[in-house]
């Protein structure tokens, strides 16, 4: 039998195994406070079910897609949303393209993941829940603790009851050895009207260890794995603990962890203009688009962008839509933002409007120059294989002010907006590019900007009079 089989079979009786109000008044403490501590804001819960947890985590706050491998599970879990603003999709735990986002948080509980039989297997899965993570996401795994089932040979799990519409049901629950393998026996019995009706059926399982679990974490890329042997959040005890939960964390990486980057440090970096010229980029990037041709960059961004997008998926391009412009251009910008935030903001001051300006738009009087005007910096994003931009901005919630989203990793957004967002992130970091965490789609490389994210001694590209004219 199929470890799908045992669930399809399950789905329309599942619920009444489970005493999903009390086990959700026990657990919510310690998951929202495990969401709360890491930012969490959208979910992905792995193998939901009947999606009992999935509908919590939506009525607790949070923004959540539920996938399951048994589509009989889906089909329940979609049932129960009752018009609940929830995504559930089939899929298995390395599914990744089914799911279609990344997310700040990935779930794996009621004890799921001992369906998973091999390492290679294991390894998989983890795998996938890494990539579904965003840089500092958490991953948050409960099973039973097989360290004491083993251990103790503990065969049997509680006998559950339930008495709904006139008929008892009771569910036998308990374990076959054979070494770490185990088959997982569930026998439903049903009494209507005085008869009993039988239904015996059966799953395989691992008995996934902590020591095995926490070493697989890490060797997959996980960090700082965090166990506990209950959802009260005391400590694991091997022979005594009910519960196996782990928490483990994706490592931040320069965008989730930005280092600060004012106008002070800015202007303390040296500049020695490498006299690099400028290109066209559609002359050296293939399959790019911009948005007002001809749009230059230094020669070495150029060949950079022309490295990124070949590490695009198939039938992905760049959309360019600021390369280099002049110190003229960018004055110009900035009187006539400057204006209509004054004209928002009658009672702000001078000092408070040109704070809010210099989060999205460099000052044209600072010491160091703009990252534009020196050619060494591009506004991007990626057109996908059926022409359009892909999602870069679709938000969780409907939105007053946007700018909220404008963060490369913004909680804000829809998981598949950060996953495509990653996508640029990946191809443009690896091709040596930086990112301005504060604007998701604003690469640089080789100016003041770029200097302080990457530590650098000094920048190569200051403004000067280019041989052409860049502006916009």
């Amino acid at each position: 039998m199929s470890k799908v089989e045992l669930y399809d079979n399950l789905a329309g009786s599942y619920d009444l195994l489970i005493s999903w109000k009390r086990r959700l008044r026990r657990e919510k403490p310690f998951l929202n406070a495990l969401f709360k501590r890491h930012k969490v804001r959208r979910i992905l819960d792995t193998a939901c079910g009947t999606g009992a947890h999935a509908l919590a985590f939506h009525d607790w706050g949070y923004h959540v897609t539920g996938a399951d491998l048994s589509k009989a599970m889906v089909k329940q879990s979609r049932a129960n949303a009752d018009g609940r603003k929830i995504h559930f999709v089939q899929a298995g735990f390395d599914d990744t393209e089914k799911i279609g986002g990344m997310f700040d948080a990935v779930t794996c509980l009621g004890n799921s993941l001992p369906h998973v039989l091999t390492d290679e297997a294991l390894d998989a899965s983890l795998l996938a829940f890494l990539d579904q993570l965003l840089a500092g996401g958490i991953l948050v795994i409960h099973s039973n603790n097989y360290d004491r089932v083993l251990g103790r040979k503990e065969r049997f799990m509680p006998l559950a009851h339930t008495r709904k519409n006139g008929k008892d049901h009771l569910f036998m629950r308990f374990f076959d050895f054979q070494g770490d393998i185990l088959t997982f026996n569930v026998v439903s019995l049903t009494n209507e009207s005085g008869a009993w009706s039988m239904f015996p059926d059966s799953s395989t399982h691992r008995a996934i260890t902590r020591d095995l679990l926490v070493s697989r974490l890490r060797a997959v890329g996980f960090e700082a794995p965090e166990v506990y042997g209950s959802f009260s959040g005391e400590a694991f005890d091997p022979l005594e603990s009910d519960n196996l939960i782990v928490l483990a964390r994706k490592p931040d990486d320069s965008i989730s962890r930005p280092i600060l980057e004012p106008i002070s440090a800015l202007d303390r970096v040296p500049i020695h203009d490498n006299g690099e010229d400028l290109v066209n980029v559609e002359d050296i990037v293939p399959g790019v688009k911009v948005k007002q041709p001809p749009t230059f960059v230094r020669k070495t961004v150029g060949e950079m962008l022309a490295k990124a997008a070949a590490m695009l998926p198939e039938g992905h391009h760049f959309f360019i839509r600021t390369g280099c412009r002049s110190l003229e251009f960018q004055e110009r910008m900035y009187k006539k933002y400057y204006g209509e935030l004054a004209e928002k903001y009658p009672d702000w001051q001078r000092s408070q409007l040109r704070r809010e300006i210099n989060k999205y738009l460099a000052p044209p009087d600072a010491k160091h120059p703009p990252g534009h005007t020196t050619g060494g910096a591009v506004d991007l994003t990626i057109i996908g294989p059926h022409g359009g931009e892909l999602d870069m901005n679709s938000t969780v919630k409907p939105l007053d002010n946007h700018f909220r989203t404008f963060g490369t990793y913004s909680k804000l957004i829809t998981p598949r907006a950060a996953k495509n967002r990653q996508m640029l992130v990946d191809v443009m970091l690896a091709a040596g590019f930086s990112n301005f965490s504060n604007e998701w789609w604003h690469y640089s490389y080789g100016d003041s900007g770029w200097a302080v994210r990457a530590n650098a001694p000094e920048a190569f590209y200051g403004a000067s009079e280019f041989p052409v004219d860049c502006t916009p």
